[in-house]
């Protein structure tokens, strides 16, 4: 046996974690006060986003159904899924990217000088094919409520720069002689995609990162550069041709706005700019703020981050963890920045590595970089959820307000209100592994709200509707639960329950299941921890619609359908622990666990297993889990605390 201190410091943290219960507090307990103040109005929401550039958005488009709807509910609907509302794109360049056989280039509205695709007398039986995958997504927001869409500038045209690529390399910049041509073409993209397409782009972005020159479709600019093109070229451009898409810049790789200093400085330039927006590639635990902009009482927008770099790539950079990670950098942005709205990379999207997505859509294994094969498995990441504990709930047209965000020290807690029709949410991370009693406070809320509804991400728990709360003389009194995200609603305005749909991201409190033997009963060690005792042979428990995708805990090659199952267990008369699927006696048994004699119920150990993934009857796609315990002895077997998941503890 072989196991990596990653994955030992993994199970350690999970089973570390202590499980809270929303509920009223008790006479003994002492809470801690956040008051929320409905007339502390702070900065306009315009809501969360994510992109399908770079044909990404066809990855979902070539799913069968009923996967391609349900994908697509889970990224858009509000009912369904976490409910973005904002669509980023890529202006088309006319370049390729990946495969030249299978993807083909991405479609510019101005393949040479003066020359437009809808120009083309074959136009109408050509357009079908134009920008096929952006423009479907796109429509499939529409569907769903989206409104606002974003487009980002890659790249001009080749034939507009001067390394006469669309590839950043050797540092290719926007010929000067060219500066009204790609501002007339930027015009040209607006009005042509609602008068060929029916859609409105919102938000028009010059430049993607623009300090750097990347070996795929990219443009290099100085902030003077930027500040010159938008003030004498694109801004008057736009309000010459009445066209309604704002602008936003500079979308800069590093979360600051020193690459927008220049333009918002500008006397001129500043009017013409929207929103300020950077990408978040190198933050760390310290967010800045933007003094400049929020001065000039401009928008601020974070339109692009994921995990990424190879230390990203792990298991543990899919569990709570991650989501924590990104719950807190979410709301620091929006209290310390002060933005308005922030975006993921790709929501779903077939890739090579885990980091990218919040969905990850698996593939077949072939080669991606040739022609992307999805198989209709997907995995879904616990930063989705956490995700969706802002997005589902703080809606376009809310407004950020005061709220005391840190009651304790491991707390956070922010607050957005819809001003027009009383409706809130209170977002509270509890970074602790302890359990942590806060008492809200509801200073001046329009309407005597009587119950709020909580929606709670843990490591057991995918934004779970949890039982109301009653509010009394305007405050409520919760234990958040130890390393989780809470988001609390008027039961007015409640969203449904979102399907319960289990991962291997998760950790499994033996408790906490979806069914279990007679006999079993939930015992609390002398630390309040909880567990299952009076485990004897034959008996099991049950978690419902376990995604098990295509095996795999970590979606790196070299970690592919790879999966072990662990077991915090106290050991009486030992046994063993079967990983069943589908039915508790006649199931596929796709690992077992043993537990050892050990006679010491104060002691807890963890035992492993590799599991089954087989694609044909093995821990793969969709199924009920049963752990059914077995032992000789007719006595007590052992206590059962938790189970996780892991990326293997052997060399399979």
């Amino acid at each position: 046996m072989r196991k990596s201190f990653g994955v030992i410091a993994s199970i350690l943290l999970c089973f570390c974690l202590i499980s809270g219960t929303i509920g009223l507090p008790s006479a003994q307990a002492r809470s801690s006060v956040s008051a929320i103040d409905w007339n502390a109005e702070l900065q306009h929401v315009d809501g969360f986003g994510g992109s399908g550039a770079f044909h990404k958005a066809g990855s979902i488009m070539r799913l069968p159904e009923p996967v391609r709807t349900k994908i697509l509910d889970m990224i858009f609907s509000q009912e369904k899924g976490i409910g973005i509302t904002i669509v980023r794109n890529m202006v088309g360049d006319g370049g390729t990217w990946g495969s030249k056989e299978y993807d083909g280039p991405t479609d510019t509205i101005e393949p040479e000088p003066g020359v437009f695709v809808w120009d083309d007398p074959e136009w109408e039986t050509k357009k079908n094919n134009f920008d096929k995958y952006q423009i479907w997504f796109m429509n499939e927001a529409k569907k769903r409520g989206v409104t606002t869409f974003m487009s980002t500038v890659w790249s001009p045209p080749a034939w507009m720069k001067t390394n006469n690529s669309v590839l950043g390399k050797g540092n290719g910049k926007l010929k000067p002689e060219h500066y009204q041509d790609f501002a007339d073409y930027l015009a040209e993209y607006v009005l042509g995609y609602k008068k060929h397409f029916d859609l409105d782009i919102s938000y028009i972005s010059i430049a993607n990162e623009p300090g750097l020159a990347p070996n795929y479709s990219g443009c290099v600019w100085t902030p003077e550069e930027m500040n010159l093109f938008i003030r004498d070229y694109l801004g008057p451009t736009f309000k010459a041709r009445n066209v309604p898409a704002k602008i936003v810049m500079p979308e800069d790789m590093s979360f600051s706005e020193e690459y927008a200093l220049p333009a918002l400085n500008d006397p001129v330039t500043v009017n013409y700019i929207d929103v300020v927006a950077a990408h978040a590639y190198g933050i760390g635990t310290d967010v800045p703020a933007f003094p400049v902009s929020a001065e000039k009482g401009k928008t601020i927008w974070q339109t692009e981050y994921m995990n990424q770099g190879a230390e990203r790539q792990t298991y543990e950079n899919n569990t709570i963890t991650d989501a924590l990670r990104y719950a807190n950098l979410i709301g620091n942005m929006f209290d310390i920045t002060g933005i308005s709205a922030y975006f993921w990379w790709w929501p779903a999207a077939n890739n090579g590595a885990d980091g990218s997505d919040l969905i990850r859509l698996a593939n077949d294994g072939s080669n991606q970089a040739i022609k992307p094969t999805e198989n209709g498995l997907f995995r879904v990441f616990k930063r989705y959820y956490a995700f969706g504990n802002y997005s589902r709930f703080v809606r376009p047209g809310y407004v950020m307000i005061g709220a005391e965000k840190h009651p304790v020290d491991d707390v956070m807690i922010t607050a957005y209100k819809d001003p027009n029709t009383g409706n809130f949410a209170i977002v509270a991370i509890n970074n602790s592994t302890a359990k942590r009693k806060i008492t809200f406070e509801l200073n001046h809320f329009p309407d005597r709200v009587k119950e709020v509804v909580p929606y709670r991400t843990s490591p057991n728990e995918n934004l779970k509707k949890l039982d109301y709360v009653k509010v009394s003389g305007n405050s409520f009194t919760v234990d958040l639960r130890g390393s989780s995200v809470t988001t609390f609603i008027p039961k007015a305005f409640e969203l449904p329950a979102l399907e319960d749909m289990k991962d291997v991201f998760s950790t499994y409190e033996a408790e906490e299941n979806d069914g279990q033997s007679k006999g079993l009963v939930t015992h609390k060690d002398d630390a309040g921890k909880s567990h299952l005792a009076n485990v004897r042979n034959g008996d099991y428990i049950k978690y419902g619609n376990v995604n098990f995708a295509d095996g795999s805990a970590n979606g790196t090659v070299e970690k592919r359908q790879i999966l072990s199952m662990n077991a915090h267990v106290a050991s009486l008369h030992g046994g063993t622990i079967e990983v069943r699927l589908d039915d508790p006696e006649d199931g596929k048994v796709v690992g077992t666990m043993t537990v050892p004699t050990l006679n010491d119920p104060g002691r807890w150990v963890t035992v492993s297993t590799m599991i089954d993934t087989n694609p044909e009857d093995g821990a793969y796609g969709f199924h009920d889990m049963y752990l059914v315990f077995k032992g000789k002895s007719k006595e007590q077997l052992f206590y059962v605390d938790a189970f996780t998941f892991g990326d293997g503890i052997e060399s399979p």
